[in-house]
């Protein structure tokens, strides 16, 4: 069956994972290595009337080549097929109307990462593979995942949250689970859902493992993610004017200091903190 992981492999020093995992999901070198299946199984999806804008099924995501258009809109109606699906396309497609931005797609070689979203440039590239016959659940998945991001950066939390991957990865593992598929073998998603069934830390910590340098309430003070931005600040201003990478972070950070010293911006984050903990609790005594 079809994986719908997000995996990659990302530079092997702290530095260059923090910096690309700040703007996508991976999968740093100290992780055993997942692949694909090595051969796609098809996944009949019935693609219901294009009859929005356009003749899109979701004209919000912009494209010019009209085949990634047709294949997008078929990982919609699939997604759409379950509520998480669900969610996460009516979430992102509201933040974007109130922000009166598109999402554009770029379809490219990522190596071992299924997708990426880009809260800087505010664009989301996929895999060219997820837009191989066969692998339509590998592309909804990572349409949910990475749409999930879309929605939660307008909800005034650290940029790099942690807590951002744990709610994405479990919407990631609902999906399939309600199309009634399992994460196969070899796949950072079966990893993922064997992880959650031993329990609630042993997730979290494997998503942490995927993703280093981020922050996390669930096991610091606000002192601490205070110093560890602020390190980070330091490391990307002084790299600033010779990458773009850390030019487009400065002010990112900057926004995140400045949010996580209000009273607001620590009240978001804790809210959003706790409801994703929690979820992660419930899906781990589900997952047993």
């Amino acid at each position: 069956m079809p994986a719908a992981a997000v995996a990659a492999a990302t530079p092997s020093s702290p530095f260059a994972a923090r910096s690309l995992n700040s703007f996508w999901d991976g999968l740093p070198l100290a992780l055993p290595a997942f692949d694909a299946p090595s051969a796609a199984v098809p996944f009949d999806v019935s693609v219901e009337p294009l009859a929005q804008a356009g003749g899109r099924l979701t004209p919000w995501l912009t494209t010019s080549d009209p085949k990634t258009a047709a294949a997008l809109d078929r990982a919609v109606s699939l997604a759409r097929a379950t509520r998480a699906g669900r969610r996460a396309l009516d979430e992102a497609q509201r933040v974007l109307s109130e922000q009166g931005l598109t999402l554009p797609v770029r379809v490219l070689s990522l190596g071992r990462n299924y997708g990426e979203y880009d809260y800087v440039s505010k664009d989301m590239r996929l895999h060219k593979d997820l837009f191989k016959k066969g692998r339509e659940a590998d592309l909804a998945g990572t349409l949910v995942h990475e749409l999930t991001h879309v929605a939660q950066h307008s909800l005034g939390i650290p940029s790099n949250a942690l807590e951002m991957e744990l709610e994405a990865h479990l919407r990631d593992l609902d999906m399939l689970k309600e199309l009634g598929l399992e994460p196969p073998a070899n796949t950072f998603a079966r990893q993922a859902f064997d992880a959650l069934a031993q329990g609630p830390q042993q997730f979290i910590e494997m998503i942490r493992r995927a993703v280093p340098g981020t922050v996390f309430l669930g096991d610091s003070t606000f002192e601490d993610i205070d110093e560890q931005l602020e390190e980070d600040l330091e490391t990307h201003s002084r790299r600033s004017r010779r990458s773009k990478l850390s030019a487009g972070l400065v002010p990112a950070i900057e926004r995140d200091l400045d949010l996580l010293r209000t009273p607001e911006g620590r009240a978001s984050y804790k809210a959003f903190s706790r409801r994703v903990l929690a979820l992660v609790k419930r899906r781990s005594a589900e997952a047993r």
